[in-house]
């Protein structure tokens, strides 16, 4: 019998499924942006509403479906059924934490500036650009109500940080509102929707414009704390991954972890040069970099290549279908320096994935524009495009078309997501596909000094009084970074306590498949591994543990 997209499959246990569903379709109500994104267009149209009162009434739904999947006994649960009754539970708890913790709603402006991405309705053709416009109409309709809710629920004080990322996202918005959302919509040649469209878009501006003026009011006011505390970083990483490992154990693993990764470093730039000192071979591994207008053209060459060598070494299996494209990172989505952006798991028509690059900006400086390009230097764009494209996020995101679990479709761990990615930069030179260029090795260490960066600062920033200005300066020493992507990674850590989870989710990976392979001796296959472990979705790494390992002794790093 076949299901509807977001629905349980009719193999699961009934109990579960009958609370499973409603589960699912109080978070897609809920969460309809997200609903939409993940291809569900029953939602298209719609935004969330986090004013005070709705997001009451969403805790006590939280809490009682909580409950309820807490009284479900286990051994009436067959191995999949499990899974996915402890994933939910998983992000149901998340979830409760962000209201009724965090309470994102009036601590973090970039909750409301995140759900506010029209692109969808204009770059896949999921359905005729008529239909996407009344939609994108509607959507953009609810855009200055979404805004007000801001305005009325976010706290008086707010870091300055989170207000001054939120203006550049809102600048862009309007930059794209105006540009490349309107020319879309001009494409459907019917006059009565382009008026109707363009009627609404202006309100839209506008609001956009008042908002802009609501942040900069408040980065004339008091700096609040970004900090989230000790006790919310635990159960923040409780919560979300599953580890419970105390704070200071985290850290010693981690700075271990980065003196590994400086001597390993060290001796790869020995390698291109061993009469400099290291800091210099970094800075001639930037020099070699794409200019502005080439950046994109470089990025697409790489890929063929990295495909081919995923397929001969025979490292994951790569699904069928698709379309991966590179494009600029939308003006809104400037905060970060590549990412992808798949189709949903359950988007039917639509196949085009995107994978974003940030270009330099126009009003930037000489000096800014060549900081930000020595991030893209030859080399760290192929450790890049590994990570968002063969064998990262574009392979494990395309399985997920293919998962007979709707919970396993909707719901992904950050340290799973991320952890992959990143775990597949080591993978692929491990597997020769980088030949042996100590450049690509470089830039591979690199990019894992980065995340261990950000590793540490989150825990510190977090916990430990660790300010933007000194987490900039370890960024710079640590890693190697110019000031700006320095100071644009450090300013990202008061908005994303999580982003410790790309080298928290990387060991982890790392630990399980030593794991496995110690268990399954001879008969272990690293690609039957691989296409295990995105067969079960993007789970909590503790989740798979369970489902791959016969004996877990529940040690993850």
């Amino acid at each position: 019998m076949a299901t509807s997209p977001g629905a349980f499959t009719p193999l699961a246990n009934p109990a579960l499924a009958n609370l499973g569903n409603e589960v699912l379709r109080d978070y897609y109500g809920f969460w309809p942006t997200t609903a939409a994104a993940l291809g569900l267009h029953a939602y298209d149209g719609q935004l969330p509403d986090f004013s005070l009162g709705h997001v009451a009434q969403r805790e006590a739904t939280l809490r009682r479906q909580i409950a309820r999947l807490d009284a479900l006994v286990d051994s009436s649960l067959a191995p999949d059924d499990l899974l996915d009754r402890d994933l939910l539970r998983a992000n149901l708890a998340l979830e409760l934490f962000q209201w009724s913790q965090l309470r994102s709603h009036e601590q973090e402006v970039m909750l409301y500036l995140n759900v506010v991405d029209a692109s969808n309705y204009i770059k896949r053709d999921y359905a005729p650009l008529a239909d996407r416009v009344r939609s994108l109409t509607a959507f953009v309709r609810a855009v200055p109500d979404l805004l007000s809710t801001a305005r009325a629920t976010l706290e008086p004080a707010l870091p300055h940080p989170h207000l001054r990322t939120a203006q550049e996202m809102v600048q862009g918005a309007i930059t794209f509102h105006r540009g490349d959302l309107a020319a879309a919509v001009d494409r459907v040649g019917e006059a009565s929707l382009i008026d109707g469209f363009a009627r609404v878009n202006q309100t839209a501006v506008d609001a956009y414009l008042e908002f802009d003026r609501f942040l900069e009011s408040r980065l004339r006011g008091p700096d609040a704390p970004f900090a989230i505390g000790d006790q919310n970083y635990r159960t923040m990483l409780r919560c979300g991954e599953m580890v419970g490992l105390p704070l200071e154990e985290l850290v010693r693993i981690g700075e271990a972890e980065l003196r590994r990764t400086h001597d390993a470093y060290a001796e790869a730039a020995a390698r291109i040069d061993p009469s400099l000192p290291v800091s210099e071979v970094a800075r001639l591994l930037a020099a070699n970099h794409p200019s502005a207008e080439d950046l994109l053209v470089e990025t697409r060459a790489m890929l063929d290549g990295l495909r081919q060598c995923v397929i001969d070494r025979g490292l994951v299996t790569i699904p069928p279908g698709g379309n991966l494209r590179v494009e600029e990172t939308p003006p809104f989505l400037r905060w970060a320096f590549a990412m992808m952006d798949p189709p949903g798991p359950f988007e039917e028509r639509a196949t085009e994935a995107f994978y974003y690059v940030t270009p330099v900006e126009p009003e930037w400086t000489d000096q800014q524009k060549e900081e930000w390009l020595g991030k893209f230097d030859r080399a760290t764009l192929w450790d890049v495009s590994v990570h968002e494209a063969y064998p990262g996020h574009y392979v494990h995101l395309s399985f997920l078309r293919s998962i007979p679990s709707c919970v396993r479709q909707t719901f992904l761990a950050y340290s799973f997501v991320e952890g992959w990615a990143h775990y597949c930069e080591e993978l692929m030179l491990d597997a020769g596909c980088g030949g042996d260029d100590p450049r690509r090795r470089l830039a591979q260490l690199g990019e894992a000094l980065l995340r261990l960066a950000r590793y540490l600062n989150a825990i510190r920033m977090h916990t430990a009084g660790l300010s933007v200005a000194e987490a900039t300066r370890f960024f710079q020493e640590e890693a190697f970074m110019d000031h700006l992507p320095a100071q644009k990674e450090a300013e990202r850590g008061t908005f994303d306590p999580g982003y410790l989870n790309y080298s928290l989710g990387k060991l982890m990976v790392r630990k399980l498949r030593r794991d496995v392979e110690a268990e399954r001796g001879p008969a272990f296959q690293l690609r039957a591994f691989h296409d295990e472990l995105l067969s079960l979705g993007g789970p909590p790494i503790p989740l798979v543990r369970r489902r791959l390992l016969r004996h877990d002794d529940g040690v993850l790093l």
